[in-house]
């Protein structure tokens, strides 16, 4: 049963002979009815005071929860950032390293090619020069043979010369 301040102050005692002093009993109740009255007040009061830590105990029991959640959550982005940092690096190597074989295969190609033209140079060089040696080698023959013409035409012509007194 729940008793009130009104409940003690009004509540009356049966009477009978030699009871109490009945003034004293109801003072006594008034002062116990403010005293309790003053404990309830102060018990509602602290009630109230209670709901509010308790309701601000739930707002930061709300806050701390989304403080965890928020952290998870940029654990986790940190993570997948790293991750997909991780795998675009390993993406940029393998295309330079394919970029860089593509460039290797080209220019061994050229080197080849260019050996080539080189070796071709060479053999047409070489070519040439064997003409120019040929022409130049008859050109030294037919000189030859006109210095060889020239002495017997020279040896000719003397022969050919009527001698000193005959002259004509």
């Amino acid at each position: 049963m729940k008793i009130t301040p009104i409940d003690i102050s009004g509540h009356r005692f049966g009477k009978r002979m030699r009871g109490y002093d009945q003034e004293e009993v109801r003072s006594f109740l008034n002062l116990v009815s403010a005293e309790f009255e003053r404990i309830v007040i102060d018990n509602n009061a602290l009630k109230e005071d209670l709901a509010q830590i308790k309701a601000g105990i739930a707002d930061y029991k709300e806050r701390e929860r989304i403080l965890k959640e928020t952290l998870l959550t940029a654990q986790k982005l940190a993570e997948d950032i790293k991750e997909e940092a991780r795998k675009e690096a390993q993406l940029v190597v393998r295309e330079a390293e394919l970029k860089g074989s593509q460039l290797l295969d080209q220019a061994a190609r050229k080197a080849g090619q260019l050996e080539a033209v080189i070796t071709s140079l060479r053999v047409e060089r070489d070519a040439f020069e064997q003409r120019i040696r040929g022409a130049v080698e008859q050109h030294l023959r037919l000189l030859d043979m006109h210095k060889k013409e020239e002495a017997v035409e020279d040896r000719l012509r003397f022969m050919k010369k009527p001698p000193a007194g005959e002259q004509g």
